[in-house]
């Protein structure tokens, strides 16, 4: 008989969405938002840094935008964001600010997207709802 190796991260692999939910429940609200912490500040480090803020949009000479690393992960950076500043308060920890850049950083990155790709994208429709309500 030969014993199969399997990796770490195969090992922690959630085979039902409902116990994977039921699991993220049961944690602590703020240890969830400080592991939604972590994941933003390892993920920005994974992916170069911080990005820079685009120009206003309002500027009467709004410059170009310069594309940086984390736009390939700039949603997901929001997501973690706006999970992850409720330990402390979004405005004390600064998170609020660090979703709005995110999210900014996505929709810059999505108009230049071919619109069928655009369409099919589930996280750019929660882009919208969510920076409308801002």
């Amino acid at each position: 008989m030969t014993k199969r190796a399997i990796s770490a991260e195969t090992a922690y692999l959630f085979r039902h969405a409902l116990l994977r939910d039921a699991a993220y429940e049961m944690q602590l609200p703020s240890d969830r938002a400080k592991l939604h912490e972590l994941a933003f500040y390892l993920i920005e480090e994974a992916f170069g840094g911080r990005a820079p803020e685009p120009p206003p949009l309002d500027a009467a000479n709004p410059g170009k935008f310069t594309q940086h690393e984390t736009d390939a992960v700039a949603l997901e950076l929001a997501h973690h964001a706006g999970l992850g500043g409720t330990a402390k308060g979004d405005q004390a920890s600064g998170f609020g600010g660090l979703r709005r850049l995110y999210l900014r950083r996505a929709a810059e990155i999505a108009v230049t997207l071919p619109r069928p790709l655009v369409h099919r994208n589930v996280s750019f429709g929660r882009f919208c709802r969510c920076s409308v309500a801002q």
